[in-house]
C-alpha cells in the first residue's frame, strides 16, 4: 500500500511538472513577446488571431501531461475517467451541459440589476439592423449555438479536463475529503493559468495591482467553478460531464458583454461575465451548496 501510494504521488507530480513546464514556456516564449507592454486594441486582426490560436493550443497541455505521465510511469490506460457511464447519472450530465448556462445568465442579471446603467439595447438593436436575417431569425440560431457550446468546444476543453478533472482530481479525492481537493485542485487549476493572466487574458492588464489581483481572481474563480466540475467528475466516475460543463461556460461566458454600454470599459473583476465577482455569484452560491449539503460527497 505504501509503494501504491508513493507511486501515485510520483504520478502526481510528474504530470503537474509536465503540464506546467509545457505551459508556462509556450506562453511565455510564444505569446509574452507578442502582448506584453501592449494596448490589446492596437493588435490587428492578424495578430489577434494568432493570439486566440496561441492561447487555445494551451488548453490541450494538460492533456499531453496525462498522456506522457501515464506513459513513463506505465500506468496504462484502463481507469482513464473516459467512459460515459450514463446509467444512473444522466442527470449529472444535464447538469454539465445546461448548468453553466444558467448560472452565468444568473450571474449577468444579477449585475444589471446592481448596475441598471450599465445595461443597455442601443448597441444590440444597431447590429441587428445590419443583419441580412430578422432579430427573431437570428435569435433561434444564437440560441442553438449557445445550447451546443459543449459540442463546439469538445476538443480543447477535453484538452484541460482529461487532465484537471480526469487525472488529477481523482488521485488527490484519493487523499482527502471533498472541500480540501477541490481547494487544492482548484488553486493549481487557478496558478496553471497565471502566464496567460499576465498576459491580459480574462482581465486586461491595466489594473492596479497587475498581474497579482487577476491571477488571484483566476484561483478563486478556478476554485468555485472547479467545485461543480469536480462534483458531477466524481458523480459519474468520468471527465465528460466535466468537459461539457468547461464548454458550456466558454461558449457562454461573454453573454452579458453584449448588453453594456460600453463593451470596451467594464471592471472584469466584478462582472457581467463569471470571472467577476458579482458575474460568479451563482457558480458560489452553487459550489457552497455542494460543499455543505451532499453528504455523500463530503465522506
Amino acid at each position: 500500500m505504501e509503494k501504491t501510494n508513493k507511486l501515485e504521488t510520483h504520478r502526481i507530480w510528474l504530470f503537474l511538472i509536465i503540464t506546467f513546464v509545457i505551459t508556462y514556456a509556450w506562453t511565455i516564449g510564444l505569446i509574452w513577446p507578442r502582448v506584453l507592454g501592449r494596448d490589446v486594441a492596437t493588435l490587428s486582426q492578424e495578430e489577434q488571431i494568432i493570439n486566440v490560436a496561441l492561447t487555445a493550443v494551451l488548453m490541450f497541455f494538460p492533456a499531453l501531461g496525462v498522456l506522457i505521465t501515464r506513459l513513463i510511469t506505465r500506468e496504462g490506460f484502463k481507469n482513464a475517467m473516459l467512459r460515459l457511464n450514463l446509467k444512473g447519472n444522466v442527470r449529472y450530465y444535464l447538469i454539465g451541459w445546461f448548468g453553466p448556462f444558467v448560472l452565468t445568465v444568473i450571474g449577468a442579471v444579477l449585475y444589471f440589476l446592481i448596475f441598471p446603467s450599465e445595461f443597455t439595447l442601443d448597441s444590440y438593436l444597431a447590429q441587428m439592423a445590419t443583419l441580412p436575417v430578422s432579430p427573431k431569425v437570428f435569435w433561434i440560431v444564437q440560441l442553438l449555438l449557445m445550447m451546443i457550446a459543449p459540442l463546439l468546444n469538445l476538443v480543447t476543453c477535453f484538452g484541460e479536463e482529461w487532465g484537471w478533472r480526469g487525472y488529477l482530481l481523482p488521485k488527490v479525492a484519493q487523499r482527502m475529503k471533498f472541500l480540501p481537493t477541490v481547494l487544492l485542485t482548484g488553486f493549481i487549476w487557478g496558478i496553471w493559468h497565471a502566464p496567460i493572466i499576465v498576459a491580459g487574458h480574462n482581465y486586461g492588464m491595466g489594473y492596479p495591482g497587475y498581474p497579482w489581483w487577476g491571477i488571484v481572481a483566476m484561483c478563486l474563480f478556478c476554485i468555485v467553478g472547479g467545485t461543480l466540475f469536480s462534483y458531477i467528475t466524481l458523480k459519474t466516475r468520468s471527465c465528460w460531464p466535466a468537459v461539457f460543463a468547461h464548454g458550456m461556460m466558454n461558449g457562454t461566458a461573454s453573454i452579458g458583454v453584449i448588453f453594456l454600454a460600453d463593451p470596451m470599459v467594464y471592471d472584469r473583476f466584478v462582472g457581467p461575465v463569471p470571472t467577476g465577482i458579482i458575474g460568479a455569484a451563482a457558480y458560489i452560491v452553487v459550489a457552497v451548496w455542494i460543499v455543505l449539503g451532499d453528504k455523500e460527497i463530503r465522506s
